[in-house]
């Protein structure tokens, strides 16, 4: 578990292999594809990393948990045999992509394995020709469930293995207390530890999590979060002691303990040496903001938009905690593994290159109206582009269009969405974004260009 932090660059979901003496780490890697602009760039990140700690692996890329688990163990670089570092095998490759490996590599037991072989099936592709009935009375369920398990048939999870805190301390009174200045004093040079033990790596506190045992069972227990990562035993005390003003304590206290969950490297800042020229957006202030109003208000109160992949616009956007996700109830295990089963990748091929991304953004105006507003509009052909519409008691004319762009969609809404939109310039040089609803033929205004 010492090579897991290695992999949180790349994955949220980290597990080991379902085996006796496990030696794989496996990767829940959906959605991260993009961030290293491709498959084959990040496996190949993934090894370098490993390699930059002195480790030589072997990591493969695959639909499957099964799959990459064959692929790094036993493909090679045809015709030579070699053994690369990385490997990628491409979406819905199902059976076919593994058919020339050896059957061990469908992690079978060895007495399954000693059987194929006495009667002459060495590999993948030779069993998947076979008939399933008679795999399955030969060899028992073991043999397909695997066969299935690769190609995707069958499902298989990840065991996320809980993380230790990046670093822990605690403090057990002699006397349970009720005194306020004696538990904040008690804080802060707890906080003043954990910043001591996370300084050598030069990382900051992220998340923390407060525990806070009463003199017979009672138990507090709370999370403080961070926008950005903190080594300041000022700021991080000062926002545990809001947290701690909120809280009920029945009863004094006869132990706390506080556990880091999340740590980050630390930017570094020039400091200013007059304030004269400090400017008003420094992002260090914004943070300091956020986490004071987060921790006294509570994390659903301090929102940020996060957009998303959904093609209808008033979809593609939803309110986020601004420092994450909810903090997790006193009841919960935070030691117990949770089960994490992969998505379905998708090919890397799809992706916009960088300068379409561009161009589809300036297509899409910064500021939609809350709902689309109804427009009486004229138009040449039935289904032609716009040429004049009325807003807000008055005529524009359109000098240029550009369009159409067609989206349907939400069909398992309840309400499918058939529209035609167009970016429009009217003769005044204003721009609005303009959509014709198809099953209405009426027009409607979305959103307004600044």
């Amino acid at each position: 578990m010492r090579l897991v932090p290695w992999c949180e660059p790349f994955s949220p979901a980290i597990g080991l292999e379902d085996s006796p003496a496990p030696e794989c780490l496996l990767l829940d890697v959906t959605g991260a594809v993009s961030l290293f602009h491709g498959e084959t760039e990040l496996v190949e990140h993934v090894v370098r990393e490993f390699r930059r700690h002195g480790v030589i692996v072997r990591a493969a890329l695959a639909d499957t948990i099964g799959a990459a688990w064959a692929a790094a163990h036993y493909a090679t670089d045809e015709p030579h045999g070699a053994r690369r570092p990385g490997i990628v095998l491409p979406p819905g490759h199902g059976l076919a992509g593994l058919a020339s490996l050896p059957v061990e590599a469908l992690r079978l037991t060895p007495e399954t394995v000693r059987l194929l072989r006495e009667l002459g099936l060495t590999q993948i592709g030779q069993l998947a020709a076979l008939a399933r009935n008679s795999l399955a009375t030969r060899f028992g369920p073991e043999l397909l469930r695997r066969l299935d398990q690769a190609a995707g048939k069958a499902a298989e999870v990840i065991v996320v293995q809980p993380q230790p805190p990046a670093a822990k301390a605690d403090w057990t009174f002699e006397q349970p207390t009720d005194r306020q200045e004696l538990l904040e004093g008690t804080l802060d040079r707890l906080v003043e530890n954990l910043v001591g033990q996370l300084a050598d790596s030069r990382r900051g506190v992220q998340q923390l999590e407060c525990r806070i045992r009463g003199q017979t069972t009672s138990r507090t227990q709370f999370t403080v979060g961070l926008f950005r990562p903190s080594a300041s035993p000022r700021r991080l005390s000062e926002l545990i002691k809001l947290q701690l003003e909120s809280q009920t304590l029945v009863e004094p206290t006869a132990a706390l303990e506080l556990s880091v969950t999340s740590a980050a490297p630390v930017e570094q800042w020039q400091q200013e040496l007059f304030d004269v020229g400090a400017s008003r957006d420094d992002p260090r202030a914004l943070a300091l903001l956020i986490d004071r109003l987060s921790n006294r208000l509570g994390r659903e109160a301090v929102a940020r938009v996060r957009l998303l992949p959904e093609a209808q616009p008033e979809f593609a956007w939803r309110y986020e905690p601004a420092i994450g996700a909810s903090a997790r109830k006193s009841s919960s295990t935070p030691s117990s593994p949770q089960r994490r089963s992969p998505r379905q990748r998708s090919s890397s091929s799809t992706a916009l290159p960088p300068a379409l991304r561009r161009l589809a953004a300036m297509a899409r105006p910064l500021r939609l109206l809350a709902r689309p507003v109804l427009l009486s509009a004229v138009s040449v052909a039935p289904n032609g582009p716009p040429l004049a519409f009325s807003w807000q008691g008055a005529e524009r004319r359109i000098a240029r269009t550009w369009g159409p762009e067609r989206i349907q969609t939400g069909w398992w809404r309840g309400q499918s969405a058939l529209r035609d939109y167009y970016r429009v310039e009217t003769a005044e040089g204003q721009w609005f974004w303009l959509f014709r609803q198809l099953s209405l033929r009426r027009w409607f205004l979305h959103g307004v260009f600044e």
